[in-house]
């Protein structure tokens, strides 16, 4: 299967301060860490966009917490490391992380006909009579859509309308609708063998979690993963009044994350604090859920995807898995580096065409410029 690479929804230019734009933190600056967390955030958060970032670092069993900005436009409240921001789709490791725990439990089988989950008939679930499997929804090779309906029109509105637009209309959109919707899907490859990013196929994986499950993607996330981890703030949905204001790159507040259809996709609602928790549980290899997560189904030279856990191999060998999200007010970046005991997630009540690429770089500076020590 080739992988090609997704172009960020929005694209716009940044004009950047003259003088340099002041940032408080509550970074202390003391260790080698420190001081290059300070030095990568900065940089960031110069742009005149940014609003607040949280950071969170393990690192050999330690835990370090950053944060920069400002919890809302026109205040001086720093974030911190409770906080809560939307996740996007850094919550599809998650789903990936529960089909882990069912493939172990003899739930499902990756080779399993997503049809033999669903209700009623959709034989245009498959291309050449080959079907769709649970396997393909999670390395994006169905050929499902990235939403459903088809949202291609109102993404050639305005961008400054686009989110409201969303929002407007997945607020009442039922989960009987998407099902009914399901059946004018059009898949135009054989699955497995092209990548087409997709909100809907992760939204079908948590259903046939809750089908084989007997239980919701709510109550599975909390068995599974929140409650061992003593992820206590880790919740689904949008309607804690903790949940920052979010921003897009003109300092308009963006409504809150218009997904709730699609929770097992992008619905989780977290903070620094809880994600490094689950990142220290994601750096042990040893735990089976945890490789099973990490494991592409198809074997190639470059970089591959898990169950949802995006992979890149450098050259020396050594790996990183890892996810970014978005909505149209946050951004984040999720990555651990088993090679050297260590994960950063970084998030950002923030977003714009170069927010979430710009936030895989630090992550992906401070893991490789990060000494063993």
């Amino acid at each position: 299967m080739k992988i090609k690479i997704l172009l960020p929804i929005f694209f716009a230019p940044f004009v950047m301060n003259a003088q340099t734009k002041k940032t408080a933190t509550d970074n202390r600056l003391v260790t080698d860490l420190d001081k290059m967390v300070q030095k990568e955030a900065l940089a960031y958060m110069q742009n005149p966009a940014r609003v607040g970032i949280s950071i969170g670092v393990i690192k050999d069993g330690k835990s370090y917490f950053y944060n920069y900005g400002t919890t809302e436009l026109g205040k001086s409240e720093l974030p911190t490391s409770k906080s809560l921001y939307e996740i996007a789709s850094i919550t599809k490791t998650f789903t990936g992380t529960l089909l882990a725990h069912a493939l172990a439990d003899g739930k499902i089988k990756m080779s399993d006909d997503i049809r033999k989950y669903l209700d009623g008939n959709y034989p245009n679930l498959e291309f050449e009579k080959h079907p769709i499997t649970i396997g393909n929804l999670t390395n994006h090779s169905s050929g499902l859509p990235q939403f459903l309906p088809d949202q291609s029109e109102t993404f050639k509105k305005p961008m400054d309308s686009v989110a409201l637009a969303l929002s407007d209309f997945y607020k009442n959109y039922s989960k009987k609708k998407f099902y009914e919707d399901l059946h004018q899907a059009k898949i135009d490859f054989v699955p497995g063998t092209e990548y087409k990013y997709s909100n809907t196929g992760t939204q079908i994986a948590g259903d046939i979690l809750e089908k084989v499950y007997h239980k919701s993607y709510a109550d599975l996330l909390s068995e599974f993963i929140t409650k061992p981890l003593n992820m206590n703030q880790t919740i689904l949905g949008t309607n804690s009044a903790q949940l920052l204001t979010c921003y897009n790159e003109t300092g308009k507040v963006m409504p809150r994350n218009f997904t709730t259809v699609f929770a097992p996709a992008g619905g989780i609602v977290t903070n620094t604090e809880d994600l490094v928790k689950y990142m220290q549980y994601h750096l042990d290899e040893s735990n089976h859920y945890v490789k099973t997560s990490h494991t592409p189904l198809v074997k190639g030279e470059g970089d591959g995807i898990g169950l949802y856990w995006r992979i890149h191999n450098y050259e020396d060998g050594s790996k990183t898995f890892y996810h970014t999200g978005g909505t149209f007010g946050f951004s984040s970046v999720l990555q651990i580096y088993p090679s050297k005991n260590m994960g950063v997630v970084i998030l950002s009540n923030e977003s714009d065409g170069e927010s979430q690429g710009k936030l895989q770089d630090i992550a992906d500076n401070l893991l490789r410029n990060s000494s063993k020590k």
